[in-house]
């Protein structure tokens, strides 16, 4: 006969397995249909036809948008004149070596120094909840608190196309 220690075990083991694993932060993994965290989304627009499309579950009330991004793989790197505030390469792009080549503007080298130029930038957008429209946020990933339910999302936006994020890989 098994003990009462080896059954719960057992049982501890069978619970687990259909959890993901969670950070030393809270974070974990989630469902992107049933995300009951935040759905964090991006769209490289011209720069590749990748896209981003992730559900990161926390623990609390709120988190911030730069340890949730940074959770589901989205790295991001600010100006040096403005930090976090403006977002200038998400996963290194655009590349410091490589020409962002846009109609009707001479090529562009984005060297993260200042703001970017007006056709070729990151945006950062967010939504309350899944049924709102992507609205701009008014503050950086270094600053901005998510909380569950809501997304965050980031878009490269060049020339005239204004892109926002997608949820649909």
């Amino acid at each position: 006969m098994k003990s009462l220690a080896t059954l719960l075990s057992a049982a501890t083991v069978v619970a687990l397995a259909g959890c993901s694993p969670v950070d030393s932060n809270g974070f974990s993994s989630g469902d992107i249909d049933a995300c009951s965290g935040v759905i964090v989304a991006v769209n490289y627009g011209s720069l590749s036809n990748q896209s981003v499309a992730e559900c990161v579950e926390f623990e609390g009330e709120s988190a911030l948008a730069s340890d949730v991004l940074s959770f589901a793989g989205v790295t991001t790197e600010g100006t040096e004149a403005y930090g976090d505030l403006v977002v200038c390469r998400v996963n290194d792009l655009p590349s410091a070596t490589e020409e962002i080549v846009v109609d009707g503007e001479e090529p562009y080298l984005e060297t993260c120094a200042d703001m970017p130029p007006a056709f070729a930038y990151w945006a950062l957008w967010q939504k309350p909840d899944q049924q709102s429209p992507w609205d701009y946020a008014m503050e950086g990933v270094g600053t901005l608190m998510v909380t569950p339910g809501s997304s965050i999302g980031l878009a490269f936006s060049s020339g005239d196309d204004i892109a926002t994020p997608s949820i649909e890989p």
